[in-house]
Parts: C-alpha cells; structure tokens; sequence
C-alpha cells in the first residue's frame, strides 16, 4: 500500500513541473498533501506510533482542506488563471524534475525508506516552482511543495511532538494567508500576478 501512495504523489509531483493551470495546480498540492496525511496513518499503523495519527489528520485539515481551499478562493479573484510566461521553460523543468529523481534515488539507493527518496524529490520540485516560475501564486505552491518534503523528512529524522508538528503546520496556514492575501491585494492593484511587473516598477 505505501508503494502505491508513493508512486501516485510522485507522479503528481513531477505533473506539475509542467502544469500552466492554477487550477491545476491546486488541485496537485491537494493530492500530495493528502498522499502525505495517508503515509503518516499508514506509518502509525504499522509502527505503533500514534501521533501519526494526529499529524495525519492534521495534514488533511489545515492542507488538503484550509491552503488548498484558501488558494483556490484567491485564484478566483484573478484575472489569468493560467500562466504564460516561465524562466525556466515546461520540457526543461521536466528534464531537470527526472535528473533529481534519477540523482536522489541514486544517491539515496540504500539509505533510508521510499518516503525518504520522495520528500528529498518534493523539495526538487517545489525549488524548481519556486525559481522557474514567473507568477506569485505559482512561487507560492512551490514553496508549500517544499514544506511538503520538509515533512518526510521530519517524519524520517526525527520524532517530533505533536505540539511542534501542530506548531508547523498552523504556520505554514498563517504564511499562506498572509502570501494569498498579498497576492490578491498585488493583483487587484497591478492588474497581474507576474513578478516580472514588480521588477520594472523599480525602474
């Protein structure tokens, strides 16, 4: 059963080296973070730690429901919900998307469980999100994207209480309020989201 999860938030992982959609976008950090929250029940199951529980519950509250939802109401407020300009270009961030996964798991080949390799591949992708593309609200999911492998990685290092995984996850909601109501206060004033705007106003 892990092995299906992971394979299913990896392959949504790389879809959205690709996407153009805010929609779609969404919905892809929607799958991942719920991918995760099933890791973690899976995880508590079979080891015996409960508060994997929590934090699985957790995940599927303040992501899959909150951020997501939060995004998804700013998203409608734009006038383009779909991007049209990268940096990095959609068949590049695909090639370098595959060299990481092709580079962590080599790596990685006999360290660590599955999930391990796959937050390693989260983080990736979100850094490629974050630097490839031009819209805030694109730069938004893709650090939440990192924040997602970030937790894999906790899960796998180190045992943390749930006060502080709880702590965590309320900041990251409150970070995504903050950067969803900028982004739509930047958005009714310039009439765009596309950091490149920004840039030119200094000039």
């Amino acid at each position: 059963m892990l092995e299906t999860i992971l394979e299913v938030l990896l392959i949504v992982t790389i879809l959205m080296t690709g996407f153009r959609r805010i929609k779609l976008f969404i919905y892809a950090f929607a799958v991942q973070s719920l991918c995760i929250a099933l890791i973690c029940f899976y995880l508590a199951y079979t080891t015996g730690e409960n508060s994997l529980y929590s934090v699985g519950v957790m995940t599927i509250f303040m992501k899959v429901i909150l951020t997501s939802g939060l995004i998804k109401r700013v998203s409608k407020s734009l006038k383009e919900n779909r991007e049209k300009e990268f940096i990095i270009g959609g068949l590049l961030s695909y090639v370098l998307c595959i060299a990481g996964i092709i580079i962590t798991y080599g790596l990685l080949a006999d360290f660590g469980p599955p999930f391990l390799k796959v937050g390693v591949v989260l983080m990736i992708v979100g850094s490629i999100l974050l630097v490839g593309r031009k819209e805030a609200i694109t730069q938004m999911i893709g650090f939440l994207t990192i924040e997602n492998g970030i937790v894999l990685l906790e899960i796998y290092m180190v045992k943390m209480s749930l006060i502080i995984e709880a702590g965590l996850m309320l900041e990251v909601v409150i970070l995504a309020i903050i950067m969803g109501t900028m982004i739509f206060n930047i958005n009714r004033e310039f009439d765009t989201i596309n950091t490149d705007t920004f840039s030119n106003t200094k000039r």
